[in-house]
């Protein structure tokens, strides 16, 4: 069946779906970590990272190859049907193995003890995952299913926040509100399955051939979340709950401007997967460029933003008692920029067109990267090394992943107007300090900051005559104008 619907819609509802989990994890953040406090915080950072490992494992690399696959077989109700099935036996297996060692080391790994019942709370996550079959839903292009189920389950857990979260006691509620929204809407998922694929049993299920090809993909996530959760984990066994917490704080404002970010290439991977399918390279090759401009023109100016305002956006997130954590950002800030384009390049280029290698390359040196750093800066400079470590090990990602691209792409070309969003980007720090001498109060501070600065970068943008900027305002006045009649 042809897709009606179009990359623009996909886009909105994916971007519905992202704004919802980074506005639940904005207010959910900023109400926890004034009631739990730093330690708190670091406790519930500390499980949740030790049991995304085990997470990690149970889904293998399935997300990736399932959303790819899926793609692919999209045309084809009975080929999806039985891929589908052969998928949830081989994550039904790999989940069943990854909870009972997650049992296993909690129970003997001395060091665990005081994290039982958070670790048991957060383990639901590695059942609730391996039933979720996102990889369909993306596949298939269901963005308006996932976005309205994911608005769903945040607005629930926001208000089970604000009525169960009342002390520093409420860790394990905490823990319970943060499954509910995070993993709660898989549960959907699998009820909902039934209107996609059939659910009657096919002759002969070929397991063997999606398991190199799932291994391939499994060392990708490993090695990310190696450098991406590693630093969380390390801190916690050789600082302590406290810094856990000042570091989570800090990670949180840029992970969380990230996701928003790359919701632009999650709607790309599954339509790069059925133009590569198809064979259609003139068309790959403009999604890339699109790709690597859009999600340029909003990190850069977001980084430098993060940089600027770091000292009252920690403030507005966690409230005083975090005032630490107000360095660890400024150092944290350029992974706004790297993240957003390694994986434009990986996830969203290289992942659909099956160059898996190429994406391992690039991700393991990043995780060998964080790991000597982590071990050589965190005992002496706490979270401000792992912070350091982090950014030194997105950096090595960019740089391979780039490298790696220009095998393929006209680089040139696609970073025509790169200079164009560090012009613009610059008029941020000139309009800080203007404000700066009203003496607003913090959060009118940095709102002003955020639509002045937005808007002149973006008018800058369209006096350069920045061809993506120019296409979006098209495309905005058309679809006015069709309402309009």
């Amino acid at each position: 069946m042809e897709r009606k619907r179009t990359l623009i819609s996909n886009f909105f509802y994916n971007f519905l779906k992202t704004f919802s989990s980074l506005l639940f994890p904005v207010i959910s953040f900023s109400y926890s970590s004034r009631i739990l406090g730093e330690a708190g915080l670091g406790k519930f950072s500390f499980a949740n990272s030790f049991v995304s490992y085990f997470v990690l494992f149970a889904s293998l690399g399935m997300n990736y190859y399932g959303t790819r696959e899926v793609a692919k077989r999209r045309d084809n109700i009975d080929e999806l049907s039985k891929f589908s099935h052969e998928m949830l036996l081989i994550n039904g297996f790999t989940t069943g193995i990854s909870y009972i060692l997650l049992i296993i080391v909690t129970l003997f790994v001395s060091q665990l003890q005081e994290y039982q019942l958070l670790l048991v709370i957060n383990s639901f996550a590695v059942i609730l995952n391996g039933l979720g079959m996102e990889w369909l839903y993306q596949g298939i292009e269901e963005y308006q299913y996932i976005a309205v189920r994911s608005v769903l389950f945040q607005t629930v857990s926001m208000i089970a926040m604000f009525l169960f979260l009342r002390d520093s006691g409420d860790i394990a509620a905490y823990a319970i509100i943060q499954l509910t929204a995070t993993s709660g809407s898989y549960i959907l998922n699998f009820i909902n399955v039934r209107k996609y694929i059939r659910l009657r049993r096919y002759d002969c299920y070929e397991i063997k051939k999606h398991i190199k090809p799932i291994l391939w993909l499994f060392a990708i996530p490993l090695t990310i979340e190696l450098y991406v959760v590693l630093d969380t984990t390390m801190l916690g066994f050789l600082q302590g709950d406290i810094a856990v917490g000042r570091y989570t704080a800090a990670t949180k404002v840029a992970r969380l401007v990230n996701s928003l970010i790359v919701s632009i290439g999650v709607v790309l991977a599954p339509r790069l997967s059925y133009y590569v399918g198809r064979g259609e390279r003139q068309k790959v090759g403009d999604l890339v460029s699109k790709a690597y401009n859009y999600v340029s023109m909003l990190s850069i100016p977001a980084a430098v933003g993060i940089f600027i305002l770091s000292d009252e956006i920690i403030r507005l997130f966690s409230g005083n008692g975090f005032g630490a954590a107000g360095v660890t950002i400024r150092i944290l800030s350029p992974i706004i920029v790297f993240i957003p384009l390694s994986m434009s390049v990986n996830q969203y280029t290289f992942a659909p067109m099956g160059k898996e290698k190429r994406i391992l390359m690039a991700t393991t040196a990043g995780a060998v990267t964080n790991f000597l750093l982590n071990s050589i800066l965190i005992p002496k400079y706490s979270e401000n090394g792992a912070a350091v470590a982090t950014v030194f090990a997105e950096l090595v990602v960019v740089i391979i992943s780039l490298v790696n691209a220009g095998s393929f792409f006209d680089m040139r070309q696609i970073f025509k107007y790169y200079y164009q969003y560090w012009l613009a980007a610059t008029v941020i720090p000139i309009i800080n300090l203007l404000l700066k001498r009203l003496e607003l109060h913090y959060s009118v501070f940095i709102i002003l900051t955020i639509v002045i600065s937005a808007t002149l970068y973006f008018l800058i943008l369209l006096l350069l005559k920045n061809l993506y900027v120019r296409d979006a305002v098209r495309l905005l006045w058309e679809k006015t104008q069709i309402r309009g009649k």
